[in-house]
């Protein structure tokens, strides 16, 4: 299989809360738009430190993380709210070096009901569900 990138919107749920509750002008909200790489061996939302600091996400602890290299620690941020397509959703952040694209892991994928279509090498609405955003509470 290639690779499959998809546009997504990152947005810092912290600062999403103080402009909800007033406490800051919705122009504060730190958010970025970018490509990411979807990767099916992922669980989680990995960014780029540098992304992460942007972003200003608060640090939630660390994690040992399997990687093709090996176990590593990484640290883990909270709370970024997610948008691919007209979907979304909340995720912890796996911490990733700088010269890693940000990953877009399973947990997402299924949140989202979204599938990777191999052939196309595209991301996609889950076919089983049509356009409408489906998910499971069995």
């Amino acid at each position: 299989m290639g690779h499959v990138r998809v546009k997504l919107k990152i947005v810092n749920r912290g600062d999403q809360y103080l402009a909800d509750a007033g406490i800051i002008s919705p122009e504060k909200v730190r958010y970025i738009e970018t490509e990411g790489l979807v990767d099916s061996c992922a669980t989680n939302l990995c960014l780029p430190i540098s992304i992460i600091e942007k972003l200003g996400l608060k640090k939630a602890g660390e994690q040992e993380i399997r990687t093709a290299n090996g176990i590593v620690l990484r640290r883990l941020y909270q709370d970024a709210w997610i948008t691919i397509f007209d979907r979304f959703c909340t995720q912890l952040v796996v911490e990733l070096p700088d010269d890693c694209p940000p990953l877009i892991g399973v947990t997402i994928l299924e949140s989202l009901d979204l599938v990777i279509n191999p052939i196309k090498e595209t991301l996609e609405y889950n076919p089983e569900h049509g356009d409408k955003w489906t998910t499971y509470a069995y």
